[in-house]
């Protein structure tokens, strides 16, 4: 009520053609001509009356040092929205939300933002998700991310795949003539370049594999994501595509990781949600 008194003793002032007041608490203000309109002098002051800022962070550690140095231990709380279906995670610190009573408001004005890069890793593996390939093109890829593939009991090796990719690479051109289902539940391929026997090519095709890739980028964590290996045969073409098995349930739990690293590194609450 002080500052609205005081406000109201200026405006009085400043009609009567008397020099500006300066008030005790908050921002200075004038009366100017153009219709006697309010405006703040705040910026003509040597620092602002309050900080303000939208702050954007690259990385998790920046994120946690802004905080550590601009956050209040009452009033800063985190807001986290997250879309793991959507691969989808940003963080919004407000440095200056409201207390803990109602005798203790805020501006809410200066935010700290972060939404981590996603790692190549994941980007390139999500986004070839159900993309369907010619066996060529399929094994041209296995190839080039072949390092991604994780060293898992009962399935495949880097190794294995590889193999698979250079069995795929010879056969391209050939027809396929038959396929037939084993106990270790990959699949036996037989390509054939005309009816005659020794044309004949076999190889084995696995169902599943699994992957172990970072989910942001920085993170040394590699995380364990299985995958089916899905084909389609058309004129003795086949064509494949790989799906992956809940990509969303491996997503939260690197965000689980990076929520934990923060609360580690800063301490402040974190709420689910939008500011």
């Amino acid at each position: 009520m002080e500052h609205i008194d005081n406000v109201k003793t200026l405006l009085a002032a400043g009609c009567a053609g008397a020099a500006p007041l300066n008030l005790d608490h908050g921002p200075a203000f004038a009366i100017v001509p153009d219709g006697y309109k309010v405006t703040s002098l705040e910026s003509q002051g040597e620092q602002p009356a309050r900080k303000r800022g939208a702050v954007i962070t690259s990385n998790t550690d920046g994120f946690i040092f802004y905080l550590n140095k601009h956050g209040h231990e009452t009033r800063t709380l985190v807001y986290a929205d997250i879309d793991a279906e959507a691969s989808q995670f940003k963080l919004v610190a407000v440095i200056d939300d409201h207390g803990d009573t109602h005798s203790d408001p805020q501006w809410r004005e200066h935010r700290c933002h972060f939404s981590p890069d996603q790692a190549v890793e994941w980007k390139r593996w999500i986004g070839s998700d159900k993309k369907v390939f010619s066996q060529g093109d399929f094994a041209t890829w296995l190839e080039d991310n072949l390092g991604d593939i994780a060293s898992v009991t009962n399935m495949p090796t880097g190794a294995d795949i590889l193999k698979m990719a250079l069995g795929f690479e010879a056969n391209a051109e050939k027809r396929l003539r038959s396929k037939i289902n084993l106990q270790n539940g990959g699949v036996q391929f037989e390509f054939v370049e005309d009816e005659d026997k020794d044309t004949r090519t076999k190889m084995e095709v696995f169902q599943r594999f699994t992957l172990g890739i970072p989910v942001f980028d920085g993170s040394t964590s590699a995380y364990p994501i299985e995958a089916r290996l899905k084909y389609r045969e058309r004129e003795g073409k086949v064509s494949f595509w790989f799906e992956l098995i809940r990509p969303d349930r491996v997503f939260k739990t690197a965000v689980q990781d990076e929520l934990a690293l923060i609360n580690e590194g800063a301490g402040f609450p974190v709420i689910c949600g939008r500011p």
